[in-house]
């Protein structure tokens, strides 16, 4: 006889139809869920029933047949290998999706091409204006309805240099606003996945696989890839000596072993980003062993791991965190046990390779006490030099408790290097912060490729040096000046003028300049300012007192009576309200206060020493409009004292240095399109090869609904003929 039992049988027609009929509602549930975003395509295992040992009335001639099937679970159709290729393009997708945006804005504000006047930009028509203007005056010298409609042109100019100004620092606000808001979504991320982590455990405790719970989990470390790249791992959680769980490990991709963690199990991190900071020191880098303090017990045999956090570290029979100082061969090797002990040069040391010092005092100095390092602007709204630097909490679970590590030491803090994300929030991040060519040596020890990064602070730089060169030239083209009189350069670099007999008054420091000379030496200034040509130096008043006897005493025709000087000074200032022409930037150029009342005007003439009537005489104008069309260089430091560069970035004239600006941005969003197309066809063709494994397809589904009923009908076929086989057994032999 077999070894199924004859009403075993009718056992296996019944597990073929419990099987037929759980096959049907996974089939239900997956087309019922064929549009849930996110939904993973499950399957329902099933297993051969076969029972161990031999039957009681077993002999040579029976057939092992076997006793039906078993729903052993149901299972979700996903490839790992899918999820990570996708989830790597997905954080290139973020990092250039938000920086093409943040360059959409800068674009709607600095790329004028075709918004001004006939096919020229806003600007660039401005300075044409402005040049029409002084071709006007040159025809029409010492003409004051023609300098005042110079004027005016100028107003515009610098109008428009402030309004884009103030649209670059709203841009960089606006995109600081979406950064804390990014912050704060991928915080919400980190926590919905810790918990989650939390109700899959304890499913998993009791034998629920929780699929639905895990659908949403992995939707949610798709939303984070974007944010930034990770690494997604799952490994094995002892539970207790008999049983464990799978436990979800999220940390930052690329920061190296131990990895930068976000989630592990049960326990989760949160970014930070305060507005105020500790100053960082660019030499810290805790890969190093030089980094480093303290060593702790590695988990290879006869090794250490090399740790600058105190509760990581070895410690002597009294508690003693063992440091260099008081560190021996003897006692490593007593903690330890290896078979070699550890010389304290290798544990602890500040070698040139690192320092251990992760903070800077007010002074610069390195220091590990955070009460003692110099707090910077972090994420502070119409701050110019915000570092945006960030950092994650230490693990903790959802009641607080922080995690214990190996060694039962505690999590630690984390401080974020400006290099080590990679997704929409380091794309954001250099948006507010990257200076470009204008990066400082500081900016350049934190990360190397700054000098080439161009964020909105590289475009206000470029549009403060064109604003400052422009205002430097023209202030400096109708200077006041001693018309005709010579100069000639001292011995200190200084520039001189030339005196004769009638000058000799400043020299000696007798007659009217006596006082003078009494004010500028009690003050600490030198004497040579007397005849000195830029008395730039010089506080306003005792400028003042310097000219006046200047103009007395100077004169290339000798007469003593002063000289005649053309009415010139400053054009443009760093503030309406004054005539100062330092420190101009896009933000505060404006017209100077002596000219928009007229107290100056453009210097139309250049030199007048012959005695003859120059009331015509075009030439500084003409000079001026030249200056309009000539090459200028640009330098970083001329409006970065800290930038790292010294050499020029630019040469070509003010409308060149405009349309330069305007074609590195153009540039720039050019290349970002090309590459955020790139990467989203990429990862569209990505998502599309997982879809195709673990998304729902209704001509799948519909053909297993088909198979899973005709094997329904047939278990209950079985059945029914099982039924007659044993009905003609029973009842058709009992005669």
């Amino acid at each position: 006889m077999a070894v199924i039992g004859t009403f075993g049988s009718f056992t296996a027609a019944r597990l073929g139809i419990y099987a037929s009929q759980a096959s049907l509602n996974v089939t239900g549930n997956n087309i019922a869920n064929i549009n849930t975003k996110g939904y993973t395509r499950q399957r329902l295992d099933l297993v051969s029933l076969h029972s161990g040992g031999n039957a009681r009335y077993a002999n040579s001639y029976n057939l092992d047949i076997g006793y039906g099937v078993l729903a052993d679970s149901t299972s979700q159709l996903r490839d790992p290998f899918m999820d990570i290729r996708y989830r790597n393009e997905q954080s290139s997708v973020g990092a250039y999706e938000a920086r093409l945006d943040g360059l959409k804005q800068l674009s709607n504000i600095l790329d004028e091409v075709g918004d001004g006047e006939g096919d020229f930009g806003i600007i660039e028509a401005q300075f044409n204006d402005l040049m029409d203007q002084l071709e006007i005056l040159s025809r029409n010298a010492n003409d004051d309805t023609s300098d005042t409609n110079v004027r005016s042109s100028a107003e515009s100019l610098v109008q428009l240099f402030n309004d884009y100004a103030n649209a670059l620092v709203t841009a960089k606000d606006t995109i600081t606003d979406k950064l804390k808001e990014d912050v704060g979504k991928v915080n919400d991320i980190l926590t919905q996945i810790r918990d989650l982590n939390v109700e899959i455990r304890d499913a998993g405790i009791f034998g629920d696989k929780a699929l639905e719970l895990r659908d949403h989990r992995n939707l949610l470390i798709d939303e984070l890839s974007g944010y930034m790249k990770i690494d997604v791992r799952y490994d094995m959680e002892k539970i207790d000596e008999f049983s464990s769980v799978e436990r979800l490990n999220i940390s930052i991709a690329g920061t190296g072993n131990p990895p930068i963690k976000l989630i592990q199990g049960i326990y989760g991190t949160q970014l930070t980003m305060p507005e105020m900071t500790p100053m960082r020191n660019p030499k810290y880098d805790p890969s190093l062993p030089t980094s480093n303090r303290y060593i702790s017990r590695d988990s290879t045999p006869d090794s250490i791991k090399y740790t600058d956090n105190p509760q990581a570290a070895l410690r002597s029979a009294d508690g003693k965190v063992i440091t260099n100082d008081d560190a021996g061969e003897a006692l490593i090797k007593q903690m330890t046990g290896f078979e070699k002990g550890i010389s304290g040069a290798n544990m602890y040391g500040k070698g040139p390779a690192g320092t251990a010092e992760k903070y800077l005092d007010k002074d610069g100095n390195p220091t590990d006490d955070v009460n003692q390092a110099e707090m910077v602007n972090n994420a502070v709204k119409k701050a110019d030099d915000n570092r945006l630097w960030m950092g994650l909490e230490a693990l903790t679970d959802r009641n607080g408790r922080v995690m214990k590590e190996e060694g039962n030491v505690e999590s630690q803090p984390v401080d974020l290097s400006d290099t080590v994300l990679y997704g929409s929030l380091q794309s954001l991040r250099e948006l507010i912060t990257e200076e470009g060519e204008f990066s400082s040596e500081m900016d350049i020890a934190f990360d190397s490729k700054a000098s080439i990064k161009r964020g909105i602070p590289y475009y206000q730089h470029a549009l403060d040096a064109l604003a400052r060169k422009f205002a430097e030239t023209l202030n400096e083209a109708n200077e006041e000046k001693f018309a005709g009189y010579e100069t000639e350069i001292d011995a200190n670099g200084v520039e001189l003028y030339k005196t004769n007999t009638t000058g000799c008054d400043l020299v000696t420091g007798n007659g009217d300049a006596a006082p003078v000379l009494a004010k500028l030496t009690a003050a600490g200034y030198d004497k040579s300012y007397l005849l000195r040509k830029d008395l730039s130096g010089l506080p306003e008043d005792l400028r003042a007192e310097v000219k006046t006897v200047q103009e007395k005493h100077l004169s290339p025709t000798g007469n003593g009576h002063g000289i005649e000087k053309t009415a010139g000074g400053n054009l443009f200032s760093n503030t309406g309200d004054g005539d100062d022409g330092t420190g101009i930037t896009a933000a505060n150029i404006s017209i100077s206060k002596k000219w928009s009342t007229g107290e100056v005007r453009i210097r139309c003439f250049r030199e007048n020493n012959d005695g003859l009537d120059h009331s015509t005489d075009n030439s500084n104008i003409n000079h001026i409009i030249s200056l309009m069309g000539q090459k200028l260089e640009y330098k970083p430091k001329d409006v970065v004292d800290d930038a790292a560069s010294t050499t020029p970035y630019f040469n070509g004239t003010f409308q060149e240095m405009l349309n330069n600006t305007n074609h590195v941005l153009a540039t720039d969003q050019r290349t970002t399109t090309t590459l955020y197309n790139s990467y989203t066809t990429r990862t569209l063709a990505l998502d599309n090869d997982r879809q195709s494994v673990s998304g729902v397809d209704l001509n799948e589904e519909a053909t297993s609904m088909m198979v899973y009923q005709k094997s329904y009908a047939a278990a209950c076929q079985l059945m029914t003929t099982l039924d007659s086989m044993l009905d003609k057994l029973i009842n058709g032999t009992i005669r």
